[in-house]
């Protein structure tokens, strides 16, 4: 079976306020580095829901907003042949740990409301009755520590960003140990970051559903690893 490269953690300069690359500037460097999709996995939390230029906005006007960054990498992903999913990196409130989800999409947003205003436990439970993915992000950059595994499917045992020491060998360690899946990711942000990491995927995968459904059954897929992360 013939496997190809695709990124699980990417920002846009649109929606996520660390971002640098525009949308369309991260789906073409993807491409040029021989990708055949990524995850738009933009910052889900209360820093951008609470800003001053969102007060006054219905729940349905802010999601609008917040999708904009990954509604125009599947733009331009439909112009290149780039395949474009929506992901989230959800921080729940007053927590310093951050968990890439897998599986929501535009109309779940809609209706589940605000839920980065939950304790991880809660989240996970939504997540978990709707057949969605958790892991933990960066469990082991310098300030954090894994939660709870009861509270996610798995963690983020590569992050390639390398302006963060994420102490990957720690966190394969800590997969391994306690029996979680695995994924990893270039945590993109500018262009430095891409072709740096992400997970090896079969071209039959189209779409959240086929996405999650390959991720129950192998649990550790092929991962893209760059020296020295």
């Amino acid at each position: 079976m013939k496997l190809y490269q695709f990124e699980t953690h990417c920002h846009t300069a649109e929606t996520s306020p660390c971002g640098v690359l525009k949308a369309a500037e991260a789906v073409d460097g993807l491409r040029a580095a021989g990708y055949a999709g990524t995850f738009i996995t933009d910052h889900f939390y209360s820093r951008y829901f609470d800003r001053p230029d969102m007060r006054g906005l219905s729940w349905t006007e802010k999601v609008d907003r917040y999708l904009a960054g990954y509604r125009a990498a599947r733009k331009r992903g439909e112009q290149t042949g780039l395949k474009v999913f929506l992901g989230l990196e959800v921080q729940p409130e007053g927590s310093p740990y951050e968990f890439l989800i897998f599986g929501p999409d535009e109309a779940f947003l809609l209706e589940a409301g605000p839920f980065y205003k939950l304790p991880i436990e809660k989240i996970y439970s939504l997540m978990h009755e709707n057949g969605f993915l958790v892991f933990q992000a960066h469990p082991f950059r310098f300030g954090l520590s894994p939660e709870n595994p009861a509270y996610y499917d798995g963690i983020e045992i590569v992050n390639a960003q390398v302006r963060h020491q994420s102490r990957n060998r720690l966190a394969l360690k800590f997969a391994y140990e306690n029996g979680v899946m695995a994924i990893a990711g270039g945590d993109v942000h500018m262009s430095e970051d891409i072709g740096k990491s992400g997970i090896m995927l079969p071209a039959d995968v189209d779409g959240l559903p086929s996405f999650i459904s390959y991720y129950k059954e192998v649990r550790i897929p092929e991962l893209i690893v760059s020296c020295g992360v």
